[in-house]
């Protein structure tokens, strides 16, 4: 009997604890429940975490920077018409169109003096022996008078702007035909003359103390008799367009006066009211920004002026 019961108690003895099943609580009774704590230093601490909190520094503006939706393309641009993947602003007749352009965006009128000479001669000279050359330019009108003139005694410029006055401060007239005479004397003194391409504008713009005036081909506007009361299409309809998308890049709301010279007053008045007409909606400029005037003039002298009084 003895040897039976410390048997009984080796084997007990023998199974570790976590072998042991846990107690069954009694119906009606939780179970206990054994909570621990770990010291982790010797030191108790009470700071407390850094607040960190997400901020959009772009929040206030992030909606403008999204695209517009209504801008994107919908399909395959490969399968759609031009009109239909372009913007509609380039239709609308408001916007400004460089491809109208009539008046030159660099001030005066170009003449390469260095390469006339190469052309006279028909050669290239190297820049030491060019500088040898005296040169004479002489700017004659439709009937051979001379309107200017410039020389030198040495070395031609590669480049002379010529502002299209001459020294009886005279503007050249848009419509006629000027030509520029290049004359090169030689050190031996022989003279070599050429013609430039003839000078020709529909559309000219220079400053004067009483405004910007741009000065227009009338033969263009109104047919080559000059006596249409209506613009005419394209050409004359693309002259004026470019005379008013001048005004919108550098002279948007300047005062205009309308000056038009015909064979008769009563055609000028009509042609007048025609360009003011044009013009107002061009511009959505007030009637009273565009004033208009109507005057008989020589069928040479017969041409539009648009007068900017930005002084």
């Amino acid at each position: 009997m003895r040897k039976t019961l410390f048997a009984a108690w080796l084997v007990l003895a023998a199974r570790p604890a976590a072998a042991q099943a846990p107690a069954t609580p009694a119906a009606g009774k939780l179970q206990d429940v054994e909570i621990r704590g770990v010291q982790t230093g010797n030191k108790l601490e009470n700071a407390k975490p850094s607040l960190n909190i997400e901020v959009d520094a772009f929040e206030t503006i992030r909606p403008s920077l999204e695209p517009d939706q209504s801008m994107l393309l919908a399909v395959s641009p490969l399968t759609v018409s031009w009109r239909r993947t372009h913007p509609e602003t380039l239709d609308n007749q408001r916007v400004i169109q460089p491809w109208r352009l009539a008046f030159s965006q660099r001030a005066g009128i170009i003449l390469r003096v260095r390469d006339q000479l190469f052309a006279v001669l028909g050669r290239k000279l190297e820049p030491r022996e060019a500088k040898a050359y005296s040169w004479n330019i002489t700017i004659a009108d439709e009937e051979g008078r001379v309107f200017h003139r410039y020389e030198g005694t040495s070395n031609p410029p590669e480049e002379l702007v010529w502002s299209g006055q001459n020294d009886q401060d005279e503007w050249i007239k848009a419509g006629h035909s000027y030509a520029a005479v290049y004359t090169f004397t030689d050190p031996s003194g022989t003279p070599h003359r050429g013609v430039g391409k003839p000078l020709l504008f529909h559309g000219l713009a220079h400053q004067e103390d009483t405004g910007l005036h741009l000065t227009l081909d009338s033969a263009v506007l109104y047919g080559a008799a000059k006596t249409a009361s209506e613009l005419e299409k394209p050409a004359g309809y693309d002259l004026l367009r470019s005379a008013a998308d001048l005004v919108k890049r550098r002279y948007s709301g300047v005062p205009i006066a309308v000056r038009v010279f015909a064979a008769t007053k009563e055609l000028a008045d009509t042609q007048a009211a025609a360009v003011q007409g044009f013009l107002l909606q061009e511009l959505m400029a007030a009637g009273k920004n565009v004033t208009v005037d109507g005057a008989r003039a020589a069928f040479s002298d017969q041409r539009v002026e648009i007068v900017l009084l930005n002084r």
